[in-house]
């Protein structure tokens, strides 16, 4: 038989496992994210090596205006990526709470279940000590009567 707390805590476990899908989906992205940043940080490392290494030698000031732009735009692209990672992270905290609460809602289902459970035992250790308890003293009453 199924009790209400059962089902309560089904609901709170399927509830608890969409918060942890949710939070592995933001980790997720903010490792994709970060995959990216790091990407672009070489980008950028190497158009800086390419304007040091060009400014000493005789080159074309078109080939360094190039450069820079395009280390702007790296520079950019860092700073926005950082941007989406502080977002991320502050949504993973978030989720992260939900997952908390999901998890602390399924544990007191989880508790109750088990009061329930000891309670029914127990009520069936005192059924069964009374039944002893009558099977003695019917014993009892019989071999009073038979001596």
């Amino acid at each position: 038989m199924m009790s209400c707390w059962d089902i309560l805590e089904r609901r709170a476990r399927v509830d608890r496992d969409k918060a942890a899908e949710a939070v592995s989906e933001v980790r997720g992205k903010i490792s994709e994210q970060q995959a990216l940043c790091d990407r672009t940080r070489e980008i950028a490392e190497q158009y800086q090596k390419k304007i040091t290494a060009t400014q000493g030698a005789a080159t074309h000031f078109g080939d360094i205006q190039l450069y820079r732009t395009s280390l702007k735009q790296m520079q950019q692209a860092i700073s926005y990526i950082q941007t989406q990672i502080a977002t991320l992270e502050m949504e993973l905290s978030r989720k992260q709470r939900l997952l908390t609460q999901a998890e602390l809602e399924r544990q007191k289902y989880q508790k109750l279940i088990e009061r329930e459970k000891a309670h029914i035992a127990q009520l069936a250790a005192h059924r069964e000590a009374r039944e002893l308890d009558e099977i003695g003293g019917q014993l009892h009453y019989r071999k009073t009567k038979l001596a």
